[in-house]
């Protein structure tokens, strides 16, 4: 671990020098994909902040971008120690920019098309002509929304309308306050964090469960971090989220059940999503 935060900070050094950045306190920035608002990201990670600080004996900081597209162009100008990333975008970063993903959640991610409890709709189908909202564009959730919807007939953007919220939840709070809003695609856990009034207002009118096996979360690192520091990360974070009492509340709070070491089967089942996920990016 003392060789780890050795080369650390020789490598924030050498970061800082590259940018033009007066050398300062070594502030380690752990970047995570903004599928919530700031606050809420900053309260969910904190355990984990807080841990790694005492652990690698160096000030760190949970960041995040405005949008996935920003997410997506920061984390591939930098070479982060650890990123929390989106499955599909985490296999990005590997492909194009040398991340490495070293851990992701046991908790499948899938999407749910969501009304409101009262609604009189019946199935997907019955959504064709209205206007549904779903998370940010590239969220790996909205393009497992739209395969939903072309199963069920109906082509984004032309059977239905399609609007954009910057967060899962907001997505959900626009379908409780909009009328012209019929239905949100949001993540199976964004549902299920929801509080129980809230919930009580929205009924799940179809799930992507069948899809399977895809994590809500990955954690990566980037490319200038030598194996024996990947294995140390590995093991220390395992520890954290599985083995203490801290950490298995963080995990069980934002419902990813634990954390396991990412395989190469994994990878494989992500790659079918980056041709689309890279249509999304090459869009205006």
């Amino acid at each position: 671990m003392k060789a780890l935060i050795q080369r650390i900070g020789c490598l924030l050094c050498v970061c800082a020098a590259a940018a033009g950045a007066a050398p300062g306190p070594d502030d380690i920035e752990i970047p995570v994909l903004p599928y919530l608002s700031t606050e809420r990201l900053l309260t969910l990670y904190e355990p984990l902040r807080r841990h790694l600080q005492e652990t690698l004996e160096r000030p760190v900081r949970i960041v995040t971008s405005p949008d996935y597209r920003r997410f997506v162009a920061d984390v591939s100008q930098g070479n982060h120690l650890l990123v929390l990333n989106a499955a599909h975008l985490a296999r990005l970063a590997e492909v194009d920019s040398g991340y490495r993903s070293i851990l992701q959640t046991t908790n499948p991610l899938y999407a749910v098309v969501v009304v409101r409890a009262g609604d009189p709709v019946a199935e997907v189908a019955d959504l064709r002509g209205t206007r549904i909202v779903t998370p940010d564009p590239l969220a790996l959730i909205t393009l497992m929304g739209h395969r939903m919807l072309r199963e069920a007939g109906l082509t984004p953007s032309m059977d239905v309308e399609m609007s954009t919220a910057d967060t899962h939840n907001n997505a959900l709070m626009l379908l409780l306050g909009d009328q012209s809003i019929l239905a949100a695609i949001v993540s199976n856990r964004a549902f299920t964090t929801l509080d129980a009034d809230t919930r009580a207002r929205l009924r799940i009118l179809a799930d992507g469960a069948d899809v399977g096996g895809i994590p809500s979360i990955v954690y990566q690192t980037g490319p200038g971090h030598e194996a024996a520091d990947r294995a140390v990360l590995t093991r220390e974070i395992l520890h954290f989220t599985n083995d203490t009492p801290t950490g298995r509340a963080m995990m069980q709070t934002l419902g990813h059940g634990g954390l396991r070491e990412t395989t190469e089967a994994d990878r494989e089942a992500i790659d079918p999503f980056l041709p689309e996920t890279r249509e999304v990016l090459a869009a205006p």
